[in-house]
């Protein structure tokens, strides 16, 4: 089919709206839809098939329309990963699916045109299916031959076709949920006799291999918080991580230790306690306070609060549902919707009226008397002007990815930009004029930018923020002070190429990058760190110059080069020393150490379940000796029946289990982390036993506890019945012992009395 068939069904859907538009009720907007189908269905002849050399996701076979789809409904979904209104797509057509299933003629099939070079490899496909939570078909166009066969010009694109794949609707654009609805509905019943029931659904199988494993406590990890209250003490927050795949917050201690979990794996959008409340792909987050985290819920299209002094959630922008195209905001907290919100930062500005209660708490005071007396003990103010100049203002801005702007959420009574006051809990667009470009402007409503999703500020007497415009390629500023808005580097000087994408390392505009998506400022050395996301690399900017530098980070364990897969966060210590990175599809935290060049994973996990000792424990009183330099611990173990116990006999046939569990000095379970068993099972055995154990390598911890558990089979002269019980011993961890240390252990077993004793050789 020629691209001017196409142009065809198009324009006769865009006289399918305007007459709908006028349509009186809903029988004449199903008369006006069924004509449509009527009409382009005689006019058009069926599209092309998909080339066979195609790659898929989410089928056990590539699928044909010819083969599998002429008897069907399709909706060909033209998309591209890092486009965010693909993504605002996804909901209406996951809608659409739950209508009408594969068994009632319906498919749905994702075709993926690229924008980046990094979109084109079909790894990375997968992984934003899964992320996404993607269920129908995905085939890779990775060179676009089947977008331009059918002349397809704007992503997202949505194609209808009819039986025989012939075109009968073309959606451009997002926001269609409704029109969706009501073509495919027309459709099935227009073609009912001609829709077979046969299934597709037996080929139709979601990717799973790259999810996150099971045992990963992560999944596409998408942006990292320090907390800037953080003060050394155990129970504090030190950061805070957007664990997006399980759609919660993770909060964690200094060493990647779990502290708190808020929100869970299910998607939705709830508020109240830590383990009530519910987000959806959470991205950024900020801290207003020591207590007090802010939570881009983007997929909500809302802006939520984390208190952490009564454990609970709360709205502070948006309703859940996505904001209309050229909203520009102005109502208040809750009742004013937003656009996938991707990052959020704080900003204090001075002159801030507080005549109003403050919607947050406000940052702590510093040390002091927080005033003086005068000589007849009554309060006194000093200097009444000085501290109308210190007082903050506290706004927090919002880079809103979907509608391509900068939005403000006003924490106090503010004045802004032209003077123009903001009452407390205001929300409203402060920069972008809401087209997708990167044009830059002294006057901020007539900027744009293209799908900001990174936000670092630099604070000192010129104040800006550096935003990470992630499909311009480019690194933007904002001056706080003016609301000029320019760009350090990447992108191109034409503010519609958005496709001035590359791997180059230079100053300004020459040098390139692809998709950025986090962006992380540290003071104290005037750096600007980028999450450089399609290329998956780190990279600073000596923000003067605006030189743009790789980081080459190895591995701190090996002289290895360290290999990121689309890393999305940043957050820099105030020192400038150390850089937590959130490496998305590797599914984990990295830890890179900016002094010395070296990486590691900054390991994320829940803490140890609390060990109990079991039930009925015998104390074996000698202590067991290994050597420090890898020596071996060999233990012979033997269970009989004490001599009080003549009734009772072991079981003949029944197995005497044993297990062996070594922990150290902090309560840890390291019985394959420190130690080798050589020659023997350390489970599963018959008595008697061996059990031989080898130090993996030297080791400064100076004592474990073994822990040998036994479980038996006895039966007296009328019923059988089970006896459990577990040896405790310590074994020290020496140089002057021999490399090979010996011991016998034989526990003699008193069921009847519980008075199960140790003897040994």
């Amino acid at each position: 089919m020629e691209s001017s068939s196409l142009d065809f069904v198009a324009q006769s859907c865009m006289d399918l709206t305007e007459a709908m538009n006028a349509a009186s009720n809903e029988a004449e907007r199903d008369s006006l839809i069924t004509n449509h189908i009527k009409k382009v269905s005689l006019s058009v002849g069926p599209i092309e098939d998909f080339k066979k050399n195609l790659e898929w996701v989410n089928v056990s076979e590539p699928i044909s329309l010819s083969n599998h789809c002429t008897d069907k409904i399709v909706v060909l979904d033209f998309w591209t990963y890092c486009c965010i209104n693909c993504y605002h797509v996804l909901p209406d057509l996951a809608h659409l699916e739950k209508l009408h299933k594969v068994e009632d003629g319906l498919v749905v099939i994702g075709v993926h045109c690229a924008k980046f070079s990094n979109e084109k490899e079909t790894s990375n496909i997968l992984s934003a299916v899964q992320r996404y939570n993607i269920h129908h078909p995905v085939v890779n166009d990775a060179n676009s031959t089947y977008w331009d066969a059918l002349g397809i010009r704007c992503w997202p694109t949505l194609l209808i076709l009819g039986p025989g794949s012939k075109p009968i609707f073309v959606l451009t654009g997002e926001g269609h949920r409704d029109e969706l609805v009501w073509y495919v509905g027309a459709a099935l019943r227009h073609f009912g006799t001609r829709i077979s029931n046969s299934s597709l659904a037996t080929i139709i199988a979601p990717a799973k291999h790259v999810m996150a494993k099971e045992e990963e406590t992560l999944s596409f990890p998408s942006k990292v918080a320090l907390n800037p209250f953080y003060r050394g003490r155990a129970e504090e927050p030190f950061l805070a991580v957007s664990d997006t795949g399980h759609h919660r917050i993770l909060l964690t201690d200094c060493s990647g230790l779990i502290l708190r979990i808020i929100g869970g794996n299910t998607p939705g959008f709830k508020d109240g306690k830590f383990h009530e409340a519910q987000f959806n792909s959470p991205q950024g987050l900020c801290w207003l306070s020591s207590n007090v985290l802010a939570v881009c819920d983007t997929n909500n299209h809302a802006l939520r609060a984390i208190h952490l002094d009564d454990g609970s959630v709360e709205v502070l922008a948006g309703n859940g549902q996505q904001s209309v195209h050229g909203d520009l905001g102005g109502k208040c907290l809750g009742m004013q919707p937003l656009s996938s919100p991707w990052d959020v930062l704080l900003y204090t500005t001075p002159d801030m009226d507080m005549s109003v209660r403050p919607l947050l708490p406000p940052p702590p005071a510093p040390p002091g008397p927080a005033s003086d007396k005068d000589k007849d003990g009554n309060e006194e103010t000093k200097d009444k002007e000085k501290d109308k100049k210190d007082e903050k203002r506290r706004v927090l801005l919002i880079a809103c990815a979907g509608s391509h702007q900068i939005w403000a959420l006003f924490l106090d009574n503010t004045i802004w930009w032209k003077y123009k006051s903001h009452t407390e809990g205001t929300c409203v667009c402060i920069v972008g004029s809401g087209a997708e470009a990167a044009r830059n402007s002294a006057y901020p409503t007539t900027a744009a930018f293209a799908q900001p999703s990174g936000l670092a500020l630099r604070s000192g007497s010129s104040p800006e923020v550096f935003i990470a415009d992630s499909e311009s390629s480019s690194i933007r500023r904002l001056a706080l002070s003016t609301g000029q808005v320019s760009t350090l580097c990447g992108g191109d000087r034409n503010p519609l190429n958005l496709f001035a994408f590359g791997d180059v390392d230079d100053i300004g505009v020459e040098a390139k990058l692809q998709h950025p998506l986090g962006v992380a400022y540290c003071e104290s050395n005037k750096t600007l760190y980028i999450a450089d996301t399609y290329n998956h690399k780190i990279k600073k900017v000596d923000v003067g110059l605006q030189k743009v530098t790789t980081l080459n980070p190895t591995l701190i364990e090996s002289p290895d080069p360290v290999t990121f897969n689309e890393p999305s966060g940043l957050a820099v210590s105030i020192d400038g020393k150390y850089l937590y990175i959130a490496d998305t599809n590797n599914h984990s935290i990295k830890l890179l150490n900016l002094v010395k060049n070296v990486c590691q994973d900054f390991k994320v996990r829940l803490p140890d379940p609390k060990f109990i000792e079991p039930e009925n424990l015998i104390l074996y009183k000698n202590d067991l000796f290994v050597n420090r330099k890898c020596g071996n611990l060999i233990i012979y173990f033997n269970v009989s029946l004490d001599s009080d116990t003549r009734n009772v006999k072991f079981t003949p046939g029944a197995p005497q289990n044993w297990h062996v569990c070594v922990r150290d000095e902090n309560n840890k379970d390291v019985t394959l982390d420190d130690f080798e068993f050589v020659g023997s099972s350390h489970k599963g055995n018959k008595l008697p036993g061996r059990v031989e154990m080898k130090l993996k390598q030297r080791t400064d911890k100076t004592h474990y506890r073994l822990y040998l558990s036994f479980h038996t089979s006895l039966c007296d002269a009328s019923v059988c019945f089970s006896h459990s019980f577990t040896i405790r011993s310590t074994i020290l961890v020496r140089d002057s012992v021999k490399m090979v240390e010996s011991y016998k252990i034989t526990c003699k077993v008193n069921p009847v009395n519980r008075t199960d004793k140790t003897e040994s050789k």
